[in-house]
């Protein structure tokens, strides 16, 4: 009898060991973002808050944000588990783990997750969205790490990952949970986005965020607004998840670059509908120097990221003319 009892408990590890996690839904999978994000203090030196924030969003989806007083980026990395691998979405800004210790939150949320679903520790994927330090930041920190591939953003390295033929519409399977990869160039030429139809969430890392939206090649950025703004137009967008959050709460208002406290941010999440007015934004500055401010995120084409709309002959909103608009 004992090894009647041994047989089935053995079974029973077995079974749950190779539990598969089932990613097929009619409707988004629910999350929640009914909490607020750390932003930083006015004496950075003096900041308590924790170096990165974790945020369950929902079973399968984790989103971490940088401490805006370790990195005044504040940039967010999206962590994302399916049956066979995990994947990281950039990698913040800062390189050292005294100060910025990615990897070690990162396994913490692994080695939890796992444990609750009770199947064993996943591949990881660390995938930069795109080429900015706010994105590259800690990624040597997992070079190493067991059972990880790193993928730069490189065309070689997404090749050899997604296959040749990604920029059609490549695919990237976590086991299950599968998703669209796109690319989005024209702020940085290295940018790429991503769908999850299982959440119906769009990850679009420096291309598109409530910010500085800074255009260096404009065809580039026009057709990568196309391309998302198709993608909305046939798949249901729930939210969308950019790199970083600029703006402040008051409409068209943004705070002054290397800013460490922000404690009036504007929501991490847009929609669709924003895809659509920075598409026609974009047709409307038609390739010339231009700062289109908006009340979510600001268009700027042929200047520096810390310019502001003096003296641009643009349709700028009388509101945002104050003397304080920076």
């Amino acid at each position: 009898m004992k090894k009647i009892y041994l047989v089935l408990a053995l079974m029973l590890v077995n079974i749950q060991s190779h539990a598969q996690i089932s990613f097929d839904r009619e409707t988004a999978a629910p999350g929640n973002l009914r909490f607020t994000w750390i932003y930083g203090s006015q004496s950075a030196k003096d900041n308590t808050d924790v170096r990165i924030q974790v945020h369950r969003y929902n079973e399968h989806t984790y989103i971490l944000r940088q401490n805006p007083a370790i990195h005044w980026e504040a940039p967010f990395m999206y962590l994302l588990m399916g049956n066979e691998r995990a994947v990281l979405l950039d990698t913040g800004a800062t390189e050292e783990d005294e100060y910025f210790p990615l990897r070690e939150v990162v396994d913490q949320v692994l080695t939890r997750w796992s444990d609750a679903q009770g199947i064993a520790m996943p591949e990881l994927l660390v995938m930069p969205l795109g080429s900015d330090q706010s994105q590259l930041g800690a990624l040597g920190q997992f070079s190493g790490r067991p059972n990880t591939v790193i993928v730069p953003p490189t065309q070689e390295s997404r090749v050899q990952l997604l296959g040749a033929g990604w920029h059609e519409g490549g695919q990237l399977d976590l086991g299950g949970r599968l998703l669209d990869v796109l690319p989005t160039p024209g702020l940085d030429t290295a940018a790429m986005s991503l769908y999850d139809p299982w959440a119906q969430l769009m990850f679009t890392g420096n291309a598109f965020y409530p910010g500085r939206l800074v255009i260096r090649d404009f065809k580039d950025y026009r057709q990568s607004l196309r391309t998302l703004v198709n993608l909305a137009d046939t798949k249901p967008v729930s939210m969308i998840f950019g790199g970083r959050i600029e703006m402040t709460n008051q409409p068209g208002m943004d705070y002054r670059l290397r800013t460490n406290f922000r404690p009036n941010e504007h929501s991490l999440e847009l929609s669709a509908r924003h895809l659509t007015t920075a598409l026609q934004a974009v047709m409307l500055i038609n390739g010339s120097t231009d700062i289109r401010i908006l009340n979510d995120f600001i268009l700027m084409h042929g200047v520096g990221r810390g310019a502001r709309d003096s003296g641009f002959p643009v349709f700028t909103p009388e509101q945002f003319r104050a003397r304080n608009t920076r």
